[in-house]
């Protein structure tokens, strides 16, 4: 396989060494603006790129002719990305939606997912746009569809993380402005055939993970997968809610209203109190996570429904590794970008499998290809299936 990575950040530079070991991977071509650290590989080639040129992005992306393109990059440029692969004839694969409200007032997700505007561009040309494939939407979908396929009808589908540094400190554990920008969405649920917004953090639910982590307290968040799940599997009800040791801080910031991107005036200045905030926090810096070594991350998935008429529960939770352990790996990841890049590189192993075309979420995948990545998954974390 020859693939090419845009963005070597926090998830790419990480999905770059995963992918190294990959015996069946010749070559992996990382695109970025700038490279603050470079590794020395023969497989690995580095090529500078301004991501609005799309002309020679373009020129390149049929020269190199790579399996798939990776976009690990913001999601403000999916769309530039994904025009590019529909001109040079190759697959596409990213890890969120830009996520902006739609503009279309009979649209029936408030949130618009701009790359299935690409889906039938993509389907003539006989492309995959696989999207939303990082752990969290990603992952998720995967056991979202595969907890479904237990049943014979969905009435609820529950979407549980935890985020835990074991710190009151804050540490950003990606980009910092996607970040507080994931603030200022809406948390979107679907019940009863219909999506609608509700209040960030409401809805509180004390909910069971595996050991280590046990009963934790998770309110609502905004989270991509929300708005397309439903789209693919049949379910009365589906939300996500989020543990964050540092939800208490987050609560504040958004009802003092500085995660807004509306203007605001301050002495005869117009201002966004979002980038005024940006501006404030710190950056963290690599190697910033090691003073966090009890840091975990993890995902439960739970369908209940009914099966031959009885009402039944399936769930499953994977724990990923804590942060001291993930820090002996040496591939200078943290315990979110782990299995971000971990969880990309499970899609992307699979992508010339895909029998699919067209653009779509991983729970669009087949049975088949769903069942190797939670095989693969298990060689990497707990994973705990319960069915009640």
């Amino acid at each position: 396989m020859k693939i090419i990575i845009i963005g070597y950040g926090a998830v790419g530079s990480v999905l770059t060494k995963l992918l190294l070991k990959e015996k069946s991977v010749e070559k992996i071509y990382c695109l970025d603006i700038k490279f603050l650290k470079k590794i020395n590989n023969k497989k690995v080639i580095f090529k500078q790129f301004n991501l609005l040129e799309k002309k020679k992005l373009i020129d390149y992306l049929k020269e190199i002719k790579p399996d798939v393109v990776i976009n690990t990059s913001l999601p403000k440029f999916n769309t530039n990305i994904m025009e590019c692969c529909l001109n040079a004839k190759v697959n596409y694969l990213d890890t969120a939606s830009y996520w902006d409200f739609d503009s279309n007032p009979k649209a029936k997700v408030p949130y618009k997912m701009e790359q299935l505007d690409y889906n039938e561009s993509f389907t003539k040309n006989h492309l995959i746009g696989l999207i939303e494939s990082g752990v969290a939407p990603g992952l998720d979908n995967i056991f979202a569809a595969e907890t479904a396929s237990y049943l014979d009808e969905v009435d609820y589908i529950k979407i549980r993380m935890v985020e835990d540094t074991g710190s009151k400190e804050i540490f950003f554990s990606w980009n910092k402005d996607w970040l507080l920008d994931e603030l200022n969405w809406k948390p979107l649920v679907y019940e009863n055939g219909k999506f609608k917004l509700v209040e960030s953090f409401g809805a509180e639910e004390e909910y069971e993970f595996p050991n280590p982590i046990g009963k934790r307290k998770t309110y609502y968040f905004a989270q991509d997968e929300v708005g397309s799940i439903p789209l693919y599997i049949k379910t009365k009800k589906l939300d996500v809610k989020i543990c964050d040791n540092n939800i208490e801080v987050s609560k504040l910031l958004v009802a003092l209203n500085l995660v807004s991107d509306k203007k605001i005036n301050v002495d005869g200045v117009e201002v966004k109190p979002i980038r005024v905030l940006s501006k404030l926090l710190p950056d963290s810096v690599p190697g910033e996570e090691k003073r966090f070594p009890k840091s975990i991350f993890a995902i439960a998935v739970e369908a209940i429904g009914k099966k031959d008429g009885k009402k039944k529960s399936v769930k499953y939770s994977v724990v990923f590794p804590r942060q001291e352990i993930i820090g002996k790996m040496g591939i200078g990841a943290n315990f979110i970008s782990y299995p971000t890049a971990l969880s990309i590189k499970l899609f992307a192993m699979h992508i010339n499998e895909i029998k699919k075309r067209g653009v779509f979420p991983p729970e669009a995948l087949d049975e088949k290809i769903r069942k190797e990545i939670i095989k693969e998954l298990k060689k990497h974390c707990k994973v705990v299936l319960e069915i009640k």
